[in-house]
């Protein structure tokens, strides 16, 4: 097959790829840190912890919706979602902030109230306006498929150096700075990433006429209308919730799995690293993968791979080696997988163009916030609950044989359920084998427009 040379810069893929970097210097901090900030440091208890958090997701589906909407009505001279990147950084980085500031002279009814609060504003508001923008402007930056694929691979590249960076970094700095401190230092990093993003990515793909004569008639339930007779739009927001809440399961009960179960915190930062480092490997081969076999078989591989790394965790029980040995594993198969699913949804956004003549980014895409945000709410929730219902207590020094079950359970066990759902999910959204003609007609449209 002749290879096919992407349409943006290789600059221009960078600046949006770091934009992500400053997302997980909120998020990623969040995942993996919260819970053990509010059982440990503040004293929540685990499942009230993760009710807190479930709770936050049912508000966050209402809120995706909407700010899908407003892109989509978005119209300024820097395009529809780049300057919500920019409007959205003071909330994600003061937010960042106060989640891990609760007052220390609160009562324990006053702290819960306090995380509540600062926790519904950062997840269903602010990381709702960033995330969503973020995740939209890829669809617009380009329509060619491989410069999406090469863009999201180096996002993932980056992302990857910094959650490494985060399980390294972060028990140190609460050490020096303190909770707070980490969290003013991680938000001025968040900054700098997301001002590089709206300052040097370009929105190309515009709304045509046919749709702009239509924006003000699709307003209200005909525009959600439209969006759930894309047949690919329910699956992928599945995909989304069932991975991240798989995702948040590995993420957050790493650090007690590591200390509880292999008997040495310290390991932490060592499996996040050969979690991350292999699918960083995978993801600079992925792209001539992708262009060779498709996106949609890569990703089905990498699906399979994961369930392979997890089952080995699973069964290595806590054998430091076996459980390496299937993280690397897992991360191997996590490259096709965090290479194709965000461009998934940006060939979705082409699909339901080619079926309903109006092109719906910022709505289509609130299926990845919304599903990233459900699952990763879900999987806080069930992290919490876990810990809970397997009797774990923060001021032990070696815990229970049930609480070491439960984490067991949650790293591995529930996470090859999860991937299996995904498998089949992804079974129904074979965009690939009709991408061809969609571009085709797509192209013709427009040419044939005035």
């Amino acid at each position: 097959m002749k290879k096919q040379r992407c349409e943006i810069s290789f600059f221009e893929r960078f600046s949006y790829a770091i934009g992500d970097v400053g997302c997980n210097f909120v998020w990623t901090t969040i995942a993996s840190f919260l819970t053990l900030y509010y059982t440990d440091s503040v004293g929540i208890a685990a499942g009230v912890a993760g009710t807190i958090m479930l709770i936050t997701r049912f508000l966050d589906g209402i809120t995706d919706l909407i700010m899908g909407v407003i892109i989509d009505h978005t119209n300024t001279r820097w395009g529809k979602a780049r300057p919500w990147v920019l409007w959205s950084t003071p909330m994600m980085v003061v937010g960042l902030i106060v989640l891990f500031s609760v007052p220390s002279g609160f009562s324990m009814q006053g702290k819960i109230i306090y995380a509540f609060v600062t926790y519904v504003f950062v997840a269903a508001v602010a990381y709702t306006v960033s995330n969503l923008s973020y995740n939209t402007l890829l669809s617009l930056m380009t329509e060619d498929q491989q410069s999406r694929i090469s863009a999201n691979s180096l996002r993932f590249i980056c992302t990857g150096v910094v959650i490494i960076t985060i399980s390294y970094a972060t028990p140190t700095l609460t050490e020096v700075f303190g909770w707070t401190g980490m969290a003013v230092v991680y938000g001025a990093l968040a900054t700098i990433c997301f001002l590089l993003t709206f300052f040097f990515v370009k929105e190309r793909v515009v709304v045509n006429s046919e749709t702009d004569k239509n924006e003000k008639e699709r307003m209200g339930l005909k525009e959600f209308k439209l969006l759930f007779q894309n047949r690919y739009f329910i699956t992928i927001a599945l995909i989304f919730i069932v991975y991240y809440l798989c995702n948040t399961l590995f993420t957050s009960v790493g650090v007690y799995f590591a200390r509880d179960v292999l008997g040495d915190a310290g390991l932490y930062g060592t499996l996040t690293l050969l979690t991350r480092v292999p699918m960083m490997i995978g993801l600079v081969v992925v792209p001539s993968l992708v262009n060779r076999f498709g996106k949609w078989k890569c990703m089905m591989v990498g699906f399979a791979t994961m369930i392979v790394g997890l089952l080995i965790i699973w069964f290595g029980g806590s054998n430091t080696t076996l459980v390496m040995i299937g993280i690397i594993i897992r991360g191997v198969g996590t490259g096709p997988i965090m290479s194709g699913i965000f461009s998934l949804v940006a060939d979705a956004v082409d699909y339901g163009e080619w079926k309903s003549g109006v092109r719906q980014a910022g709505l289509t895409n609130s299926a990845t916030s919304f599903g990233m945000k459900v699952g990763t709410g879900f999987g806080s929730a069930l992290v919490g609950w876990g810990l809970e219902i397997g009797g774990y207590n923060g001021a032990a020094a070696v815990q229970t044989a049930s609480t070491l079950f439960a984490e067991r359970v949650m790293y591995a066990g529930l996470p090859v359920i999860g991937i299996i759902i995904c498998m089949i999910c992804l079974y129904f959204t074979n965009i690939d084998k009709i991408y061809g003609t969609i571009r085709k007609d797509l192209d013709a449209r427009r040419q044939s427009r005035p």
